[in-house]
């Protein structure tokens, strides 16, 4: 079986992209002969790509240049590797993946595809909100689509996606890989180290690093004559960078909360005792799951697929959106009872090691490549014989 992943060329390499580095890496060690394709806008100019380059060192990579955001050339591109590669199946992801796809394979005529869904940011933004009509469109004719919880599985079923059309197939996660037990309980053998707190991924709007920000000013109201120390540790860039330090600047949480720039998972886990994700919406992100790896409790929002991933009270919190008053109840129950905490992230990762097995995930994804193949390939004798 050969498989052409197809993705845009975002130049980062957060949670989606990183699930699907290893994703593709563990089709190809499980004997899928799996290549990349990178849609690369040269409109945005020449710079480095940690995500490229974090392919190319394992898997063989084709870029295809596209001036715009949409380009028929570029689906023309992918419809000839295709054919000169005699790829089985296209596997996209992101919205312009999604579209280029649905182009290159003319509606899933020419042959197979898959998508697999990592969510959009439901903003009130005309643009965003037009690529995600657009993705929709698409989807609808692709031969499956993936989805790595049950809060888009019924988004995608409310919007026209049929039932046997959907895969829930979570992303897994092999915690050893990740972290040994013993390194990830080093930090919570370790008496003087100061209670971190910590939120990692991209600084944009929909993480609500401000709702963070609200929440650790009523810690530090609630806390200002309790002797316990604590701080929060912000790892991670994006558009909101300089405006966050200005905020925190302005609440004067520069003792407290620390803009930390770009981190490694590994550097990140070693220092924090409790994730926050506080974000508006999410899917199944990487970042939950990289803590459970690191045997780290969650305080997570109930938002989109975070549910179902953290038992409230046993794995985690779980608390309401936008509401930094019990985000703060929270923060301020996991620093009273770190030993709570630490015995939450045992929890977390034997949960993570039962509900997102990474064997049977890439299993899971080579039947979908074969139902798929075998699925077209009877349509279109369907066809044939129909017009014969």
């Amino acid at each position: 079986m050969k498989v052409a992943f197809l993705m845009q060329d975002t130049r980062t390499l957060y949670g989606a992209e990183r699930a699907m580095l290893r994703l593709a890496e563990g089709l190809a060690a499980a004997g899928t002969d799996v290549r990349i394709l990178l849609l690369r806008e040269t409109r945005l100019g020449a710079h480095a790509s940690p995500l490229a380059e974090a392919f190319r060192q394992r898997l063989p990579v084709t870029e295809i240049d596209m001036p715009g955001r949409f380009s028929r050339q570029a689906a023309r591109a992918i419809r000839d590797f295709v054919r000169r590669e005699k790829v089985d199946v296209l596997h996209s992801t992101g919205y312009k993946a999604d579209w280029h796809a649905y182009w290159a394979a003319k509606r899933g005529a020419l042959f197979p595809t898959v998508s697999t869904v990592h969510g959009w940011l439901f903003r009130w933004n005309w643009k965003e909100r037009l690529f995600q009509v657009l993705n929709l469109r698409a989807l609808r004719h692709f031969s499956r689509v993936i989805v790595l919880s049950d809060f888009y599985e019924r988004y995608l079923r409310r919007h026209g996606l049929h039932p046997l059309q959907l895969a829930r197939i979570p992303t897994g996660i092999q915690p050893d890989e990740v972290a040994s037990e013993e390194m990830a309980a080093q930090l919570y053998a370790t008496p003087d180290a100061v209670f971190t707190f910590g939120m990692l991924g991209r600084l944009s709007h929909e993480k609500e690093h401000g709702l963070m920000l609200d929440a650790a000013v009523q810690l530090e109201r609630h806390l200002a004559t309790s002797p316990r120390s604590w701080r929060v540790l912000v790892a991670g860039d994006g558009p909101l960078r300089v405006q966050l330090q200005r905020q925190i600047e302005r609440r004067g949480l520069q003792g407290r909360v620390i803009l930390a720039g770009p981190m490694a998972a590994a550097d990140f886990f070693q220092q924090v005792h409790v994730l926050v994700q506080c974000s508006r919406v999410e899917n199944q992100p990487m970042s939950i799951m990289e803590a459970m790896a690191w045997m780290r409790s969650t305080i997570a929002t109930r938002a989109g697929g975070m549910p179902e991933m953290i038992a409230d009270g046993v794995s985690g919190w779980l608390v309401p959106k936008g509401n930094a008053r019990a985000l703060a109840a929270a923060m301020r129950e996991a620093l009273a009872a770190p030993e709570m905490a630490r015995r939450a992230g045992q929890i977390a990762r034997r949960a993570l090691a039962r509900n997102y097995p990474f064997g049977p995930m890439i299993a899971e994804h080579q039947g979908l490549y074969d139902a798929a193949v075998q699925m077209f390939g009877g349509r279109r004798r369907a066809e044939a014989e129909a017009t014969f």
